[in-house]
Parts: C-alpha cells; sequence; structure tokens
C-alpha cells in the first residue's frame, strides 16, 4: 500500500530503501506501512500538531476577550473563513404528546433525533452530507413523526454541512435553536509559523464562538529534511523491535540493561541517555511550536 494517499511524512520507497530493502524484498511492506504511520503519528504529537503533512481542519475556539487565539494545528498555510458568532438558522422542537423526553442534536456529521416513549428510546440520525439545503434538511426532519422544524427563510439555502455542532438538548415541548457561523471576519492577522490568529481588538468572550476554517502543514515534499530524518530513524527502531521476540521485555549487553518500554520512552526526551533520542530531539526541536504572550 503506498503511503502518498495518507498522512505518513515518508513514502513506502523511501523507508524501505532506509531499511536496505531491496527493490524485489517486498515481504515486510505492510508492516512498515503501518510502522510509518506510527511514526508519522508520534512525531506529529511531539511537535503538537495532528498531522505533519498537509490537512484542511474547522476547528471551533472560545474567545476569551483577549487578542491571540492559537489554532490546534500548525504551520498554518492558509485560512479560509474566520467567523465570530453564529446566525440562527432554524428551530426544532418535539410536539408529539407520546414522549417522556425528547432531545435533538447536532454533530460535525448528523442531525440526531431522539425520543423516549414507553421507556423506549428511539433514534433517527440524518447525514447532513444528504441534503443540499435547509429546506431539503427540513423536509426529512418533518417526515419524523412528532418533530417540527422551522427554516430562517433568508438562511434557507444554506448547506447542513455548515451547521455548527450541538450537544444533546431538550426538545420536549420546547424548541432548540441550531446556528450557523456568522459572517467572516477580517480584522485579523495571521502568524502561521505557530498558528497564532491575532485580532488587535480582542476576541468576543464566547464558548465556541470563533469558527475556523484553514489549512495546516506541510505538503509531503516540503517537509523539512529533518523531521523526514527523524521519521525514518523512528521507522528503522520500531521495525528492529518489531522483528525481535514479542517475548523479550528487556535485553542485556554487558553492563548495560533496558526494557523495550524504556527505550521507546525516552525516544524523544532531551535528557535521554539513548543516541537516537537525542538525535530526535535536537532535529525536531526547531520544529515545535513555542507560544508567547496571553490569550
Amino acid at each position: 500500500m503506498a503511503l502518498e494517499a495518507n498522512n505518513a511524512i515518508v513514502t513506502l520507497d523511501d523507508a524501505r530503501l532506509y531499511l536496505g530493502k531491496g527493490s524485489t524484498d517486498t515481504g515486510d511492506d505492510q508492516l512498515i506501512d503501518m510502522l510509518a504511520q506510527h511514526a508519522s503519528v508520534m512525531i506529529a504529537r511531539e511537535l503538537g500538531t495532528a498531522s505533519v503533512v498537509s490537512c484542511s481542519y474547522k476547528e471551533y475556539r472560545d474567545g476569551h476577550g483577549g487578542p491571540n487565539i492559537w489554532l490546534n494545528n500548525y504551520p498554518v498555510t492558509s485560512v479560509d473563513l474566520v467567523s465570530v458568532d453564529r446566525d440562527d438558522v432554524f428551530t426544532l422542537e418535539y410536539t408529539g404528546s407520546d414522549a417522556s423526553y425528547a432531545t435533538a442534536e447536532v454533530t460535525t456529521t448528523q442531525l440526531k433525533l431522539r425520543k423516549r416513549v414507553n421507556g423506549v428510546v428511539t433514534a433517527t440520525s440524518l447525514t447532513l452530507t444528504d441534503y443540499a439545503t435547509m429546506t431539503a434538511l427540513e423536509t426529512a426532519v418533518e417526515a419524523v413523526s412528532g418533530w417540527t422544524m422551522t427554516v430562517e427563510s433568508t438562511l434557507a439555502s444554506y448547506s447542513p454541512t455548515s451547521l455548527c455542532p450541538v450537544p444533546a438538548r431538550n426538545a420536549r415541548d420546547a424548541a432548540v435553536t441550531f446556528g450557523v457561523p456568522d459572517e467572516g471576519e477580517t480584522e485579523y492577522e495571521l502568524s502561521g509559523n505557530n498558528g497564532k490568529l491575532y485580532n488587535p481588538y480582542g476576541w468576543n468572550v464566547g464558548h465556541n464562538n470563533v469558527y475556523v476554517e484553514y489549512t495546516a502543514g506541510y505538503v509531503r515534499a516540503e517537509i523539512p529534511q529533518p523531521i523526514r530524518a527523524s521519521c525514518l530513524e523512528l521507522i528503522a527502531l520500531l521495525y528492529n523491535l518489531a522483528k525481535k521476540d514479542a517475548s523479550l521485555k528487556s535485553e542485556k549487553i554487558g553492563e548495560y540493561q533496558y526494557t523495550m518500554a524504556d527505550r521507546l520512552d525516552a525516544l524523544f526526551s532531551g535528557s535521554g541517555e539513548g543516541a537516537v533520542s537525542n538525535t530526535l530531539n535536537v532535529k525536531l526541536a526547531p520544529y515545535r511550536r513555542i507560544t508567547r504572550g496571553g490569550a
């Protein structure tokens, strides 16, 4: 399986070459592929981002009144939308008389309707991508017995995929309001290297009221060589460990003894005694995010 289609830092060919595999020595390709994924995740976590390889993100952040918001992932290469606060797009209510409770919830992918009747819970999940507009979603909701949905006419053409996630809320004889991100914010500056959004007027106070669509990470061909080298070294270490006896918990060489867990735990430690540990730490250090200043 080729690695280019996922978030691995290096390609399968690169990993095989580093391990000294010949062109016909493909028996461990599946293992190497898996280890490349694991190594890439470990390095991303060490650097404090979800993926080193470029990905698109949709993220809600709390506004604290201060000028800075730190996005979860970096380096940020582009920002498509920054929205503060929300527009109410529709209300939902369960008006049936048979349910002891009813709730409505929006996740990143679904609108979920639940009710309990005579102790039995029934749930209906509507996948947001199945509906082109809020009007189409309204039709689907009202086809579910007992549910009523009222859409704001000026927002009826919006895509349901733009809905802000909302946890389950009581909808039995009580209208629940759902929203979409407000119009885009323009009064901000981006510090892409560390994923900071700066608003000189301060970000409005609220819970999950700042919505950002952005791209972060490196195009694979432009990943810094020290990060690539660290990934290859980590793949080699994991590969060599995988090839050892699975029951081997520790190893002693002369006066030196270590456990497998110790070896893995020390990989990224700046105080680690292992050469690989120190090498990875030095190589990755320039790419770790440093945050300064208040929120």
